[in-house]
């Protein structure tokens, strides 16, 4: 029978990597949802088209969460999740200096489009780096920091925009996905 080698110390570090992501990818869901009267007033948008920005996110994001998935399978997670963090991060970043409803609602798309792999790919790094017996408690950090992400970001979102702006606050968390990277 072979032996199963004990697990490393780096489990950790991966571990933290992962919960970090977990935060950044709810910060950036999050933020919208704070920014939206800023937005709607900047771009003088419709409750429908601001609807529909809003919206669109989810239905790329259920569109494309099985073939991010697939795509970590076939090359990797870590590959996959440096690209499409990059790819979310621009997007994230983009939605700052969106000019119309469509480009607004575009970006959202792609920002959904690309956001879709990230919790597939960081549930194989878990299988992958840790032992079973510690999955369970490393899944439910992961919710634990979404969950947190959820409840601190509105607040932290609307610190920065009335210091900054909202165009501002979405490049300053484009900028925290791209670091992650």
């Amino acid at each position: 029978m072979a032996e199963v080698a004990a697990p490393t110390r780096a489990r950790h570090l991966t571990l933290l990597v992962v919960v970090l992501l977990a935060l950044i990818t709810y910060m950036d869901r999050v933020a919208i949802s704070v920014a939206a009267a800023d937005i709607r007033k900047d771009l003088g948008l419709s409750l429908v088209q601001m609807g529909w920005a809003l919206s669109v996110f989810g239905w790329a994001y259920a569109l494309f969460e099985i073939p991010g998935g697939w795509l970590g399978d076939r090359i990797g997670p870590r590959r996959v999740l440096m690209r499409i963090v990059l790819w979310w991060s621009f997007f994230t970043a983009f939605t700052g200096w969106v000019w119309s409803p469509r480009s607004l609602i575009i970006t959202r798309a792609l920002f959904g489009a690309g956001e879709a792999g990230a919790f597939p790919n960081l549930t194989r790094i878990l299988t992958t780096w840790l032992p079973a017996g510690e999955r369970e408690r490393a899944q439910a950090l992961v919710w634990l920091a979404t969950r947190m992400s959820g409840a601190f970001t509105p607040s932290l979102v609307a610190l920065l925009i009335g210091w900054l702006s909202w165009r501002h606050t979405f490049e300053i968390f484009g900028g925290i996905g791209v670091m992650w990277a």
